[in-house]
């Protein structure tokens, strides 16, 4: 039997395109394998986000070279979309694959000639119609993902999504509920919906067809099952959502709202549709409908123009806001988007001096949280079993916790009542 590896980088909705990229090899007959030496066909699923994005595709490809000169190369996802000519020039690489062309990277890999050179196959990311594609069993995943929308339509600075991913364009509900439905009979209890720009779900389909709308439906059908949300933009947060979930249990308590900076004029040089005092506001509101719910965030330092003031700015702010974590991301320049052309950047030295000060500050801030659970009671999904009865979980808050649960399995969901904090690890115990 032929095999296959993917290797994922980036998002959870890359993350989700490379499971169906899997369940398609799987469905021609291939054995799918983590090992590069037994790979016959290596799938390289990229993220461009940032130039390390690209530089860590380009070392995977260049290992799986060294390590299986005989395997198949085929390079895939936003760095592949973004720069083809880039990709194919790296060496050794059969096929440089568009987003719009994973569903067929399993007919394409069977086209290839060996030794034809490289091979390209890159077309708009909106042609892509059917977000789903075939369905993603996730067997070998306890949280299942489902994708729900794709693209974008912000625009923002910085950010290549719109031209990696296209425009933003959501799945039907119909097909997000058979899958859904499938996923319950699995076993799964919880499901995260990911997308490029999840909010805005439904604001390109007839009808007047929302996030909340799709919630209310996925949790009429799925008894049992609860539902993550991926992330969501500041303004893409209402009061009627925010109403919706405070009455249904069955939405996780938990807030990914990317924040990016806290000064004004980086946020407008930025192109984001807030100001430092509505991101606050908001999520102010949310934690006081929700205390206990946990709350992430993006921040981009060393943009073109900021300025130790306004670094400082943002830095006060993630410090007083109710943050649980944070994901820290030094600028860095993507051709081709407006920012790509800005000035004043500050020096490599400079940006991760700033990171290094916004990290260590998330680190507090996710400590304070952790501690101020302890006590609480919650429902835990079991992930992995580490020993007999002995389970890592992760609460609907987001908690990653340890737990003893005689007679129970991963993917079983159970309540638990946080009881300690021992060498950095929650401990719960089984209600």
């Amino acid at each position: 039997m032929r095999r296959v590896l993917v290797g994922t980088f980036g998002c959870k909705l890359n993350q989700y395109d490379s499971l169906v990229i899997s369940e398609g090899f799987a469905s021609n007959g291939y054995g799918l394998t983590s090992d590069m030496l037994m790979a016959d066909v290596c799938i390289v699923n990229t993220c461009s986000v940032t130039a390390r994005s690209d530089c860590e595709a380009r070392q995977l490809v260049r290992r799986i070279l060294r390590t299986n000169p005989r395997a198949l190369i085929l390079v895939t996802g936003c760095y592949a979309q973004r720069a083809p000519d880039e990709v194919a020039r790296i060496g050794g690489v059969g096929l440089v694959a568009g987003n719009a062309e994973k569903p067929s990277l399993p007919l394409l890999a069977e086209s290839l000639c060996a030794g034809a050179g490289t091979r390209i196959e890159v077309s708009s990311p909106d042609s892509v119609q059917n977000l789903i594609g075939c369905v993603p069993t996730f067997q070998r995943r306890s949280r299942a993902l489902v994708k729900i929308q794709d693209g974008c339509d912000g625009f923002c600075s910085y950010c290549v999504v719109p031209s990696v991913r296209g425009r933003s364009r959501s799945e039907r509900p119909e097909l997000i509920r058979k899958q859904v439905e499938l996923l319950r009979a699995l076993g799964f209890r919880e499901i995260v919906l990911t997308g490029a720009r999840v909010g805005s779900y439904g604001k390109d389909l007839a009808n007047g067809h929302s996030l909340e709308g799709l919630l209310r439906i996925l949790v009429k059908v799925a008894d049992g099952v609860r539902f993550r949300l991926s992330s969501l933009e500041p303004g893409e947060i209402d009061s009627s959502l925010i109403q919706y979930v405070a009455q249904e249990e069955r939405v996780c308590r938990h807030f990914h709202v990317p924040m990016q900076s806290g000064a004004p004029e980086i946020l407008q040089a930025m192109q984001r549709p807030y100001s430092p005092g509505e991101f606050a506001e908001k999520i102010r509101m949310i934690h006081s409908r929700f205390p206990n719910a946990c709350f992430g965030s993006d921040v981009i330092v060393g943009f073109p123009g900021e300025s130790d003031t306004a670094f400082e700015r943002t830095y006060a702010m993630i410090d007083e806001l109710p943050l649980s974590y944070l994901h820290v991301f030094p600028f860095s320049r993507r051709p081709g988007t407006q920012a790509s052309y800005m000035k004043q950047e500050p020096s490599r030295f400079v940006k991760r001096a700033r990171a290094r000060a916004l990290r260590e500050l998330g680190m507090r801030k996710k400590s304070v949280f952790v501690e101020s659970q302890v006590g609480a009671f919650a429902e835990a999904v079991l992930e992995e079993e580490v020993e007999p009865s002995l389970f890592k979980g992760t609460t609907g808050n987001y908690l990653k916790v340890l737990v003893r649960a005689e007679g129970k399995k991963v993917r079983d969901a159970i309540p638990v009542r946080i009881a300690a904090i021992k060498k950095n690890t929650l401990v719960a115990e089984s209600c």
